[in-house]
Order: C-alpha cells, then structure tokens, then sequence
C-alpha cells in the first residue's frame, strides 16, 4: 500500500479507529498499540510518556497513559489468527508455509488462543489446543481455483480481513494478531499497482475500520523465499499500515515468526486524547520517539 494511497483514504473514508469511550460524557480517548525496538531490533521496555511524541491529523495528542505489556501482565494473553494462502501459494512453497505456521504453534504462551484460517474458506474457532491447531496446519494445502484477477484476489484478502477482524472485536483486551502466511506480493499489496487506488478503496476502508476497532494488527510471511516473489521488502504496505510487518524476501521464517511472537508479546498501550477537530473520517496518525535510537510502530490512521 502506497503512501499516497493512504493520505487519499483519510480524506475520503469514514471509519471507526481504536477508540475508547468514557463513561462520563466526555470525548473518547484513542488507544494505540505500538511496539519500540532500537538500532538492533531488540525491544525497549523503558519508555516513559515523556518519550513520546504523538500526532493525530494536524495536532499534537499529548500522552496521558503509557503501559508496557510483557508476557507476565494480565493483559498478555493473546489470539493469534494464522490466515493461510490456499489460493496463489505455490505448489513448492506448502513445506516452508506449514513450517511457519508450526513456529507459531509451538510457541504459544499459557493463556494464548490462535486459530488457523484458509483464504478460501475464512471460517475460524479459536482454541488453545495445540494438537489440534497441529492437525489444522498439516490439513493446509494448495486448491485449484482456476483463474483469478488480482484485484479479485485483492478483494478476496480484504474482505477476509474484515470478517475475521469482526469476529475479534469482543474477544478480551489481549493483542490480537492476523499473521497472512503466503504470497506477498497479494497480501501486502492487496490493491494492485497498476490498478485505479478507489477500484478497491471500499473493501479497504472497511478492512481498516473492522481491524482498528477491534485492535487487530496484521503481519505477512511469505513463505516462498529470497529471490523467489515478486513482492519487495514489505516495508511501505498494507500490513505496515496496521502496525504489523510484512517479512518478504527472507529464507528464515523462524526469525520471521519470533519476531512477530515478540512483538505481540511485548508492545505498550498509549493513551492519548482526541483532539476535537479533524472531521470524522481517519485521520493520519504519527508517532514518534524522542529517545535517539528507538523506532516507534503503531498503526498509521485513527478516527
């Protein structure tokens, strides 16, 4: 996804986003789930709100609340939803895609639900069985559908994601995580180049809204290795827009599933106010570190 494409949905889309309503009357505050890490990839536990600068639209959010959730919090269960590309995944690339799928498996944490999910049939139930998600991904293979456009397919993801995402939303206050294991190029860049961004924008501002309000990041694993898709780094697409990250072009899903293990593991809950103009669509959302060194990752719109 663009970043152009995303400045064009703020101003055009209507949407809910991460938003928490107060009890006395007041505006809702927003709540950002965002991950630090610094130059090294290893996560920084110690911020204060200080450390934080938060922007929403054109003003700045001054930070009220900052919580860091480790695995020993109350708030670290998670449901992790492993969506499987049974559509556009090659024939070769079945192994390696059940090998990531199995990483996530076997290192659930007490308390955690997942789920496994084919592309062509969404339908879930989470469970924290782990022999029976292990039955689930060895079952994944790869259907013959016959021929579809890519902006068929594009559709396919993002309607997907909003289902899924709908199913989440009163599911506890743990991290919830869509983690697509399959083809990039189709799940980070769910519309097309060379299509006409607004051809999906509908499908894409509902998938936006279903995830925020739910607090659903997604992250992409392409299984089928370095120099074999036409995907590029996954640093500018769709999974980044929602906080996650898409791995592309990489050879060790094992470093791919443990960074996203630790991610949704080890994150911290902004609370910031609202600020009271803006209009009622999306509105981009920037924040940023004052400690030098330290990378800040959070979704990139709210309402």
């Amino acid at each position: 996804m663009k970043r152009f494409l995303l400045s064009c949905l703020l101003v055009t889309a209507a949407g809910t986003v991460a938003l928490t309503s107060q009890s006395d009357g007041r505006r809702p505050t927003v709540v950002i789930d965002a991950v630090a890490f610094d130059q090294a990839g290893v996560p920084v536990t110690d911020l204060k709100p200080g450390d934080i600068e938060v922007r929403i639209g054109k003003f700045q959010a001054p930070v009220q609340t900052l919580e860091l959730v480790t695995p020993e919090s109350d708030r670290a269960a998670r449901i992790i939803v492993l969506l499987m590309d049974d559509i556009t995944v090659p024939l070769s690339s079945i192994a390696r895609a059940k090998e990531a799928a199995s990483r996530f498996v076997t290192r659930l944490l007490p308390g955690d639900q997942a789920a496994v999910v084919m592309l062509n049939n969404p339908t879930f139930e989470s469970t924290n069985d782990a022999a029976k998600l292990r039955r689930a991904v060895d079952r994944y293979t790869v259907l013959a559908t016959g021929v579809m456009r890519q902006e068929d397919l594009g559709g396919q993801v993002l309607k997907t994601l909003t289902a899924i995402a709908g199913g989440l939303v009163e599911a506890g206050d743990g991290r919830k995580v869509i983690v697509g294991i399959g083809s990039g190029w189709l799940y980070d860049r769910p519309i097309p180049a060379q299509l006409n961004s607004g051809d999906l924008l509908p499908e894409w501002i509902d998938a936006m809204r279903a995830m925020s309000r739910a607090h659903v990041a997604f992250y992409a694993i392409d299984p089928s290795g370095l120099g074999a898709t036409r995907a590029d780094s996954g640093d500018t697409g769709f999974a980044r827009e929602t906080g996650g990250r898409a791995f592309i072009q990489t050879n060790d899903l094992t470093v791919a599933a443990d960074r996203v293990l630790r991610e949704t593991s080890t994150y911290y809950l902004i609370t910031t106010g609202n600020p009271p103009v803006g209009g009622s669509g999306l509105r981009e959302l920037e924040l940023k570190s004052l400690r030098k060194g330290v990378t800040l990752r959070a979704r990139r719109a709210v309402h």
